[in-house]
């Protein structure tokens, strides 16, 4: 499959609701996440700070492990990262362009673009199913080296929006493309969350601001799993269940650790060390490991034990 006609039943309604018509959509990869489970929008600065850019590869990492589909505009920043977050999670991703296929853009993301796609061109992807694709790549623009003309970016965006059922702002400026998505999303009913910031931070100030359009607040797959709920986009109950299945996770994380019935009293690096068989270089590795799962706490006295109850 190649082109598919912007009437086509199985996109997303929103597709055909736009203002400004879809003139269709050629797609390199498999085209089956257009048609079916549900699509996070992830979108945000081409500059992120290194905040912002944690955020959106957590947010993007935990969409994908659930499952969802992550859609972007493969933009440097946090389109970039988006992509990668939702790859490196084994799962599948939607990269919307401004150009042909045969013109990736940035140029500097025509390696990621292969890689949704599963398929190699001299300058882009190629049409059709991909071999090993985490997704696809689609466009307005056909199959060939159209270029992304300025005004294209905008005409990129609301394809992103209408394909999302939710949509992430990550960080943005007033007048950013993000805004421009944001406002096309909120015109297509399609709810908001942000990433939440100081409200007199200059770098969130767009993506802030929607909070008065009722913007929700994501900071996690968790977070971003009660408002899909609390929106009617995944059934009742299923915030809990995957809360327990993390909560599962993380206990088998322990349970497999190395460090495992070692912590479960209060112990010194040190001690930990002489008792797993470690030096002091490997043990704290693990011990930060086990900190940043959230696993194990470091008390204020110096000691570390299991967070588990």
């Amino acid at each position: 499959m190649t082109d598919l006609d912007p009437r086509d039943s199985r996109l997303p309604a929103r597709i055909r609701e736009l203002a400004a018509p879809c003139r269709g959509l050629s797609v390199a990869g498999d085209p089956s996440s257009l048609f079916e489970g549900i699509r996070v929008g992830i979108i945000g600065s081409r500059h992120p700070r290194d905040d912002a850019a944690t955020h959106a590869r957590r947010i993007a990492g935990d969409a994908a492990a659930l499952g969802f589909h992550v859609v972007s505009g493969l933009a440097i920043g946090v389109d970039g990262i988006a992509h990668r977050a939702a790859i490196d999670a084994g799962g599948r991703t939607i990269a919307v362009l401004a150009s042909g296929l045969e013109r990736i853009h940035p140029v500097s993301h025509r390696d990621l673009a292969r890689r949704i796609a599963g398929s190699t061109s001299p300058m882009g992807v190629r049409a059709g199913i991909g071999q090993g694709s985490a997704g696809c790549v689609v466009t307005e623009y056909g199959a060939g080296d159209e270029a992304a003309y300025p005004h294209r970016f905008r005409e990129r965006n609301r394809i992103i929006a209408a394909l999302s059922d939710y949509l992430v702002v990550i960080q943005a400026a007033p007048t950013s493309g993000s805004m421009i998505t944001a406002r096309e999303a909120l015109d297509l009913s399609v709810p908001i969350g942000i990433v939440p910031s100081g409200p007199t931070d200059p770098e969130y100030e767009g993506s802030i601001g929607l909070v008065r359009d009722g913007a929700d607040c994501v900071v996690d797959g968790a977070s971003l799993c009660w408002r899909l709920e609390v929106h009617g986009i995944v059934p009742p109950g299923f915030a809990r269940s995957q809360s327990e299945r993390a909560a599962g996770r993380q206990l088998r994380l322990i349970e497999d650790h190395p460090l495992a019935g070692i912590l479960v009293v209060p112990r010194l690096t040190e001690d930990v060390a002489e008792l797993a068989g470690l030096d002091l270089t490997a043990t704290r590795r693990l011990l930060t490991e086990l900190e940043d799962e959230g696993l194990i706490v470091c008390r204020s006295d110096g000691l570390w034990i299991s967070a588990q109850p």
